[in-house]
């Protein structure tokens, strides 16, 4: 069953931050065309975007330990509020400004969203990047094929997000990159975790 786009600012039922004619407009404006839009299933991917880009509106959370963590969490999170208590998606907010420095409305899902949610379901249609690389999941920095030597990564970080998604959003939407240490759910009792 196909998935029915809902894209009413503040819906309490809303799934997209734009709709299915605002995407095609965006691609038609977009060079080069790849990946080609609307794909099979247009609805699947502009729902996938959003999800990945509400991801960002967790709150902090701090897992307090006093041995060392497994590995870490490089994250950020959306700055501002969501509007109201009501709301599906964390957009529309209170609080925001657009690239130029203008209050956003609180009723409004600004262009800037809308083309990085459309520009996120495009590059998820040609690739899904929510998936982790193999050799970033291993941790790998570097391998040598002479005399074979392999060099590990302190910290594994996973790119979710593409560059050209990053740059359609003005830095200000979001916090500073925080580091989260991340447990092994098979230690569950070890560690207390403390929401922000």
């Amino acid at each position: 069953m196909a998935v029915v786009i809902d894209a009413t600012p503040g819906g309490p039922e809303a799934n997209s931050f734009l709709t299915e004619a605002e995407a095609i407009e965006y691609f038609q404006a977009r060079l080069p065309l790849n990946p080609p839009w609307p794909p099979t299933d247009p609805t699947a991917a502009l729902a996938m975007a959003t999800r990945v880009l509400s991801a960002y509106a967790q709150p902090l959370k701090y897992i307090i330990s006093t041995e060392s963590p497994f590995y870490y969490r490089v994250r950020r999170h959306w700055t501002g509020a969501p509007a109201t208590t009501s709301q599906n998606l964390p957009w529309p907010r209170t609080g925001m400004f657009d690239a130029n420095g203008n209050p956003i409305p609180v009723d409004e899902i600004p262009d800037e969203l809308k083309e990085a949610t459309a520009e996120l379901a495009g590059q998820l249609v040609a690739a899904d990047t929510t998936l982790d690389n193999a050799a970033s999941a291993a941790g790998l920095k570097s391998v040598t094929a002479g005399s074979v030597s392999v060099s590990f990564k302190d910290m594994i970080e996973a790119r979710v997000l593409p560059d050209a998604v990053w740059n359609l959003m003005p830095p200000s939407w979001f916090t500073a990159e925080s580091i989260e240490p991340v447990y092994s759910s098979m230690y569950p009792a070890q560690f207390d975790v403390v929401s922000k």
